[in-house]
């Protein structure tokens, strides 16, 4: 946690200097232009310029007030106590607003480059703009699924999650799509309408994970279900002091022509899951070469 946080506090500094850059090009840009009788001279002559002057200020400011509005939430956020847990996908999704912002005024300023009026022209396009929002609802859905995942704490990058068929980690998380990718090395898309629309479970966030082990006894080897259990109770027993195991239970699945199927399940801590897993098979193989 501490070093995710550091790494977030890096990323945040870089984003820092780039907003004081681009708040001196505005300063410089504005006060030139007010305060330097050659430039004003210069832009008076030439209209087409002055719009473009205009467009570029228009850009940058609205660019620099978005940035600073990020950049207080970023900074308000990861200055949270130490022991709290950071919560990557709050930022990541500041970032996406920002961007959908931006997006917005760099439309708007492209205009006024070109002596369009913004109001005239989009009041203009109202039939299309609602024909387009009819066309673009999926995506428009997506999108806003998209922010609910990114501020909410349901998962964040890194985590494994099972999202129907498909378990993986999550590389990325878009306004459109979560990308995992899976143990065998293929990645997956799947839209955000999807993730938010079927069960999804994250792995990462279980304290234990249950183990299920089926095994085919011949009826030669008598066995009883309370003492295959209370073998593996006593085995495992320094581990279910340390909560490393729980919920061990044995049960009996089918019985067949020449041998019968126990199933034997219990709850392995995450991290450990390997290690008890083999601890399980080795008590059940040591039992049958008892008998």
């Amino acid at each position: 946690m501490e070093i995710q946080k550091s790494l977030l506090q890096t990323i945040e500094s870089k984003k820092k200097r780039v907003f004081i850059l681009k708040l001196v090009i505005y300063l410089l840009l504005l006060l030139g232009a007010r305060l330097i009788p050659e430039i004003q001279d210069y832009l008076s002559r030439y209209p087409n310029l002055n719009s473009i002057h205009r467009a570029m200020l228009f850009l940058l400011g609205g660019n620099i007030l978005i940035s600073l509005a990020r950049l207080l939430t970023a900074r308000i956020y990861l200055r949270k106590s130490m022991d709290e847990k950071i919560h990557s996908n709050f930022l990541l999704g500041i970032a996406w607003i920002s961007n959908i912002l931006n997006s917005v005024v760099f439309v708007i300023a492209l205009m006024l480059a070109f002596d369009i009026r913004p109001l005239e022209f989009l009041t203009s396009l109202t039939i299309v703009a609602a024909a387009i929002a009819i066309l673009t609802k999926d995506y428009v859905n997506n999108i806003i699924n998209g922010l609910i995942i990114m501020f909410t704490d349901q998962f964040s990058l890194g985590d494994t999650i099972k999202i129907g068929e498909n378990t993986g980690v999550i590389e990325d998380i878009t306004l459109l799509n979560v990308v995992i990718k899976k143990d065998d090395g293929y990645k997956t898309i799947i839209p955000n309408n999807l993730v938010l629309g079927v069960q999804v479970t994250n792995l990462s966030r279980l304290d234990h994970r249950k183990i299920d082990f089926h095994m085919e006894l011949p009826y030669h080897l008598k066995f009883n279900l309370a003492g295959i259990e209370s073998n593996l109770l006593a085995g495992f027993g320094k581990r279910i002091k340390e909560k490393e195991v729980a919920n061990i239970k044995v049960e009996l699945v089918a019985i067949q022509k020449e041998v019968y199927t126990i199933k034997v399940s219990l709850e392995a801590a995450i991290h450990q899951e390997n290690e008890i897993k083999s601890e399980l098979h080795q008590h059940l193989l040591d039992l049958v070469n008892e008998n």
